[in-house]
């Protein structure tokens, strides 16, 4: 009796590693994306940087974002920490030391531009599943599109900087981030 158990047994794990290896295609890794020769993007030149987030607040007016106050100056001033869903871009300092020295490892201090990279190949468009993230083949620049949107945050988990931010305040919680004010560029490079 054990080896009539035995026996059905290796003959379905067989037959089953057979059917297995009959039935599926050699894998390979897709190659890179390639970026278009249209792109555009922004540059942002720390060594001229000088902190004073004026572009935080040209970003918030362009966009027609909200004030964000979170700094125990409340109401006083508008200081985002990091990028949230209603501010797309944020001006950080670095420091080491006394923080004495521009631009120096040692003692030195520098300003960074903390915003949507706009990937050649971005996480949260492979990862959202209805195309609500999207990149223009021509442009590059990584778009959201509010009403394909299902609110599953998916962008925001597959996304390496943590750039996509779901609205949690908003009562149909959509996600923000920069989208090179892609509203305000000229027409030929709004067509997708």
């Amino acid at each position: 009796m054990n080896g009539r158990r035995d026996f059905f047994r290796l003959a379905l794990a067989g037959g089953a590693a057979a059917a297995g290896a009959a039935a599926s295609p050699s894998v390979q890794a897709r190659g890179n994306a390639e970026i278009s020769p249209d792109a555009i993007g922004l540059l942002f030149d720390s060594t001229l940087c000088i902190g004073c987030k004026a572009c935080v607040a040209a970003c918030k007016e362009a966009n027609d974002l909200p004030l964000d106050y979170n700094t125990p100056t409340h109401g006083l001033w508008d200081m985002p920490l990091d990028t949230t869903a209603r501010t797309f871009n944020v001006i950080k300092a670095w420091q080491s030391g006394t923080g004495m020295n521009r631009g120096q490892e040692e003692d030195g201090y520098a300003f960074m531009k903390v915003s949507c990279l706009h990937c050649v190949d971005p996480s949260c468009v492979s990862a959202c599943p209805v195309s609500a993230m999207t990149k223009d083949p021509v442009t590059g620049i990584v778009q959201y599109d509010a009403d394909a949107c299902i609110g599953c945050r998916y962008c925001v988990a597959a996304c390496p900087f943590g750039i996509p931010k779901y609205d949690y305040d908003s009562p149909t919680g959509q996600i923000g981030k920069c989208e090179l004010c892609r509203h305000l560029l000229p027409e030929q490079c709004r067509l997708v």
